[in-house]
């Protein structure tokens, strides 16, 4: 009972972490053609529904979110308030949290009102601090169990590289997370609209004061950091995380999401002053994907790309397997659609007819470079009618084919050899009993008086 629990709970658990992963493993991913200087990134192109990552690296390495964290901040407080008009109060206690840390604040001071919506701003735009220690109060009622409901939230969306101790991402050791699981999270955030209005705002008002995004890609007077197609969401940095990034981009119709954690502070390109590399890291990666990937149809509808023996079908053995529906994928630009490879995964040995036009058989893999970059329904191309008297013909086939009946079959045979064997022995014995008995029915009838003496001589 144990063990078949165990098999179900390991079940369980393998088809939660698949479900739970919302980009497409199957996907190949490329070499960015530049420098890209982060410890880790991923960039995923959003105009499919399965998320391929297209550029990847060290997306499973434990890194520091810096505020990061704040796009699970503002995602638990989404999620858990209905009234984003109400109004709270700076606490004392959510004050002294932030004082002395050296974190980004807005400058709230305790006692002053504002509504939950100011906070969110606040809080995704000008990246305060201060700001998400208020909601975590209002949500929860004190930061440790804000912080409770943001590690159940990121565990309810199959993140297990991700932990967090506090709501405003000021560095400790506990508190970490990985490319792969940021990204997770932020698809799961970009679904939610409130949270695209408070994440893409280029500037939010506090008083007298128009505070810019700190995404610096949105700000034109940056000229090293801008980029015109690029969208919000949010940065991170301190010491030990160094500089962090996650925002989108839309150019001609094409959608991307970048991920870039622990990117340096350096001088690059023979610069005399020190750059944000993950500003620039996010704008090479959609500079390169805008320029070098493009959607492409790699396999056409009713495309033939196999075929399958049909048992029992009517003026047909065998029927071609085509693909259910466009595959168009998104590659280089550049991509030789002479090396690709279809590759059926488990494609049974036949099929019995009858079987109907657009019937599914399998799935096909779609490599090219060695990876799977896509994959396909294969479908039956035409209908093919069952021959009755081919099913009988083959279902003696079949039952005499079958281990059981062989056995039988032998013994049956094996027994009527030994039958045979016995009647044939049987009338031997029996012949051998009559010619004894003829010979000593003859020997009792013999007397010696019936013998006439040899003839004498006459001289």
């Amino acid at each position: 009972m144990k063990k078949t629990l165990s098999y179900i709970l390991t079940a369980v658990i393998v088809l939660t972490s698949v479900f739970c992963i919302p980009f497409s493993s199957q996907a190949a991913t490329y070499e960015p053609d530049r420098t890209i200087y982060a410890e880790a990134y991923m960039l995923i192109n959003l105009d499919d529904d399965s998320y391929p990552v297209v550029a990847q690296k060290n997306i499973d390495e434990r890194l520091y979110p810096a505020s990061l964290t704040k796009i699970v901040t503002a995602m638990v407080v989404i999620n858990n308030v209905k009234d984003f008009q109400a109004k709270t109060k700076m606490s004392q206690s959510a004050f002294d949290a932030t004082l002395g840390t050296g974190a980004q604040v807005a400058g709230i001071e305790v006692g002053q009102e504002l509504t939950i919506d100011e906070l969110l701003y606040l809080t995704m735009v000008h990246s305060a601090c201060d700001a998400c220690q208020i909601l975590a109060e209002y949500v929860s009622g004190d930061s440790n169990t804000f912080v409770a409901e943001m590690n159940k939230y990121v565990q309810s969306l199959g993140c297990k590289d991700t932990h967090f101790v506090n709501c405003d991402g000021l560095h400790s050791d506990d508190h970490y997370t990985t490319a792969r699981d940021m990204a997770t999270i932020t698809l799961d955030a970009l679904k939610n609209q409130n949270f695209v209005k408070y994440s893409t705002a280029k500037e939010v008002k506090f008083g007298n004061l128009v505070l810019g995004h700190t995404n610096l890609m949105l700000s034109p007077g940056y000229v090293t950091y801008y980029y015109e197609y690029a969208q919000g969401i949010k940065t991170g940095s301190t010491e030990q995380a160094e500089y962090c990034l996650v925002t989108k981009a839309t150019k001609d119709g094409y959608n991307y999401l970048a991920v870039v954690l622990k990117s340096p502070r350096q001088k690059i390109n023979g610069q005399s002053y020190e750059t944000k590399c993950s500003f620039v890291d996010a704008k090479s990666l959609f500079e390169w994907a805008f320029d070098s990937l493009k959607y492409s149809t790699l396999v056409k509808q009713n495309e033939v790309l196999n075929e399958i023996t049909v048992e029992d079908g009517k003026d047909a053995d065998s029927v071609q397997l085509v693909a259910k529906e466009d595959v168009n994928v998104i590659v280089p630009s550049g991509l030789d659609k002479s090396g690709i490879i279809i590759e059926p995964v488990e494609k049974p040995e036949l099929l019995k007819a009858p079987v109907t036009k657009g019937q599914e058989v399998c799935k096909a893999n779609i490599i090219y470079g060695g990876d799977v970059i896509a994959q396909t329904d294969l479908v039956a191309a035409e209908d093919v009618e069952l021959s009755t008297f081919l099913k009988v013909i083959n279902a003696i086939k079949s039952f005499f084919a079958t281990t059981a009946v062989k056995i039988i079959l032998i013994i049956f045979v094996a027994a009527v050899l030994v039958y045979v064997f016995m009647v044939i022995n049987n009338q031997n014995k029996k012949k051998k009993r009559r010619a004894k008995k003829q010979i000593d029915s003859q020997k009792s009838n013999n007397n010696p008086d019936d013998f006439l003496p040899p003839p004498q001589r006459r001289d």
